[in-house]
């Protein structure tokens, strides 16, 4: 797992860097971006544009990615992959410090409709009824004007046990929005807290981020998840989402910065 205190704003590690050990350079994080290679312009134009826009290296800047990328870290041809798997690894593994937490896959399908089939009353007001095939949709399901990038669908484990499923979408529907578009946990541990417990983590994370506040919908008249949204501090909009087979009611929460 990469120690994120190390990376700097290009999403390079100077740990173990020949020069820094030598005493050539400071690193740039301990420098703040004052690094003799960039002596002549003072500070290293990387490092100077995430401190403008308050992102701890460049994947996770709301701008990410731009158009500047390519010219400022010339030397790294393949910079935004980089800096993509960086952010996807930063991201999810700052969703919990109680679960572990992992983009779920193909292979992980069964236990995902294992988990979600005793919900039973999540698909009286939601239908149809989960199937392999149901969960493999929603795994590659994106709203209107987004791709994959910004789309985490993860698995909280406690050691092996799967015991929640989560499908985030990052910056929907404005880039300092996250839109919950599903949050299931498994019913042998309901009403015991932990839900609550990750969603607050994932406020606090979101937060971190750069978000400002949090969507989701339940649907009209499913009493269970009124009441835990509701619990969790989430308010009506006034807006809904009508479908064939039901109503989706949208609701949002805002992040403080000390969530």
């Amino acid at each position: 797992m990469t120690d994120f205190t190390t990376i700097t704003a290009c999403g390079e590690c100077c740990t173990g860097c020949l020069k820094k050990i030598n005493g050539e350079c400071p690193g740039c994080i301990e420098a703040d971006g004052r690094v003799p290679e960039w002596a002549q312009s003072g500070m290293c134009k990387v490092h100077a544009c995430c401190k403008e826009h308050n992102a701890r290296f460049c994947g996770l800047c709301r701008e990410f990615p731009c158009d500047k990328l390519p010219q400022m870290i010339s030397w790294n041809p393949e910079i935004i992959k980089h800096l993509s798997r960086l952010r996807d690894e930063y991201i999810i593994s700052d969703l919990s410090d109680k679960y572990e937490v992992r983009t779920l896959s193909e292979e992980d399908i069964p236990q995902v409709v294992s988990l979600c089939e005793k919900n039973t009353l999540y698909y009286q007001y939601c239908p149809p009824f989960v199937s392999e095939q149901s969960i493999r949709d929603d795994m590659g399901a994106l709203p209107p004007g987004k791709t994959a990038a910004d789309k985490y669908y993860v698995g909280f484990f406690d050691e092996d046990r799967l015991v929640a499923v989560m499908d985030l979408i990052i910056a929907f529907p404005n880039n300092t929005t996250a839109f919950i578009g599903f949050f299931m946990t498994d019913a042998a541990v309901q009403n015991k807290g932990m839900g609550s417990n990750i969603i607050t983590e994932l406020c606090d994370a979101m937060s971190r981020l750069g978000m400002k506040e949090i969507r989701l919908c339940w649907v009209e008249g499913n009493p269970q998840a009124e009441h835990f949204w509701h619990k969790n501090g989430y308010k009506e909009t006034g807006a809904t989402n009508v479908t064939e087979t039901y109503t989706a009611i949208v609701a949002r929460k805002e992040l403080r910065d000390d969530n």
